[in-house]
């Protein structure tokens, strides 16, 4: 027994021993015992990478505006922040956008740097690279994006996963954002062009149902997406690119799908947006000459997506 007890008692010191220099070695640039000086400086906003062939990446999104701020944050990693005055130039490599033939390197007629050299203060945790962005002037059919590196840093170590990446820049239209689903919107299923269906559990009221998204796909008009039948558990399909798209005159709204001609507005009733409320009030059906559907939607913007 005491054998065992000794040996359980080797085992226990061991894996305390193992488990204390792994922590260490996980934090040795976060919390080194050198007053930072080993901390990871690092490009603060870019998220994990798909694959080790992939860059990691971010996207940011912004009103069409003249002239809109995109910040570019750099991090120095570490509990008590830069042990001095850290400078930290960063530089473009847009090389690392042509890995992805989906994107657009972002012309320099559209946008202008503040800096490409920033200062981290002593005893400070990051600091901010801002772009002056004319995203009214970008193509909304266009992803376009940055490839951003650190070129050097006087104080700490580059972060080899996240000194360099891509930043993928989009504009939002004045209707972009998520919105709640509200009194008055409803659904009808007929099951041929007359005949609505008899308890059906997707007809009804669609007030409460999870919120939609809106998301810009030209100056004027958004995709929505999320749609659901009465009760909110089923999807609605075979309607999916439905787009709104806003008169910015009248505020008229015109509605269509992506894949399915035969959806329109109903005739007679209303369709618009009302840029005060930041309210869309959509009537819209499809599939006429068979088992046509009718929706009614009142949505009601609650922030940005």
């Amino acid at each position: 027994m005491k054998r065992y007890l000794k040996l359980y008692s080797a085992i226990l010191v061991l894996g305390i021993s193992l488990f204390t220099s792994c922590a260490k070695e996980a934090n040795q640039f976060t919390n080194d015992g050198n007053g930072g000086e080993n901390g990871i400086v690092e490009l603060a906003d870019l998220v994990p990478r798909a694959s080790s062939t992939a860059y990691a990446s971010v996207t940011k999104s912004f009103l069409s505006q003249t002239e809109v701020d995109c910040p570019i944050v750099v991090n120095y990693t570490g509990v008590n922040g830069a042990p001095e005055d850290v400078t930290i130039t960063l530089g473009l490599d847009n090389s690392i956008v042509a890995t992805n033939t989906a994107l657009t390197v972002l012309p320099t007629s559209l946008y202008t740097p503040s800096s490409f050299t920033l200062t981290i203060p002593k005893g400070q945790k990051s600091a901010t690279l801002n772009l002056k962005l004319k995203t009214s002037q970008f193509n909304f059919a266009l992803t376009y994006a940055l490839g951003i590196k650190i070129l050097s840093t006087s104080k700490g170590i580059l972060s080899r996963n996240y000194g360099s990446g891509i930043f993928i820049i989009g504009a939002k239209n004045a209707y972009d954002g998520i919105y709640t689903v509200e009194a008055g919107s409803s659904v009808l299923r007929y099951s041929n062009p007359t005949t609505p269906t008899v308890n059906d559990v997707l007809n009804g009221s669609l007030a409460g149902n999870p919120n939609m998204t809106l998301t810009t796909a030209t100056a004027n008009s958004v995709v929505i997406t999320n749609l659901r039948w009465a009760g909110g558990t089923s999807s609605v399909s075979g309607i999916e690119s439905l787009t709104a798209t806003v008169d910015p005159v009248t505020n008229l709204v015109t509605m269509s799908s992506g894949v399915n001609a035969t959806l329109v507005n109903r005739t007679g009733m209303d369709n618009r947006y009302d840029p005060v409320t930041k309210t869309f009030r959509l009537n819209f059906h499809w599939n006429l000459t068979s088992t046509k559907r009718e929706v009614t939607l009142v949505l009601k913007y609650s922030g940005a997506r």
